[in-house]
């Protein structure tokens, strides 16, 4: 699988990321944009994490853009927990809301599905 990680200041999860990924010999990239992914949109297996504190603002903008671009799977990624964004968050098109924890710690459950699914959203 192929972690496209959307995050402009937490260097803490970024570092933790990185190194699951190293660990399991997936691929982690870090773009500065959205219309990055438009050079990736014919690859298998990729997720997009956007990480909430830096685009809460812009959440429905991005996740349309995302969605425009190709039909990755998207995971919104919070320190905390709220199910009034969880649900918002869903509602607009986002596949998987959790916390940054329990992503890090879920990587590889997550990865099988995402490696598993049968539309393979693309």
């Amino acid at each position: 699988m192929k972690v496209v990680f959307f995050s402009d200041s937490d260097y803490n999860f970024s570092a933790k990321l990185a190194k699951i990924c190293d660990l399991q010999s997936e691929e982690l990239f870090f773009l500065n944009d959205f219309y990055s992914l438009s050079n990736i949109k014919d690859k298998k297996d990729i997720l997009v994490a956007i990480d909430f504190n830096d685009y809460k603002n812009d959440l429905d903008s991005s996740i349309n853009l995302i969605k425009s671009i190709a039909k990755f799977p998207t995971c919104l990624l919070l320190d905390k927990m709220e199910s009034k964004i969880q649900k918002r968050a869903t509602s607009i098109g986002f596949d998987i809301v959790m916390t940054k924890t329990t992503f890090l710690m879920n990587f590889k459950t997550i990865k099988n599905q995402i490696n598993n699914n049968p539309t393979n959203y693309q």
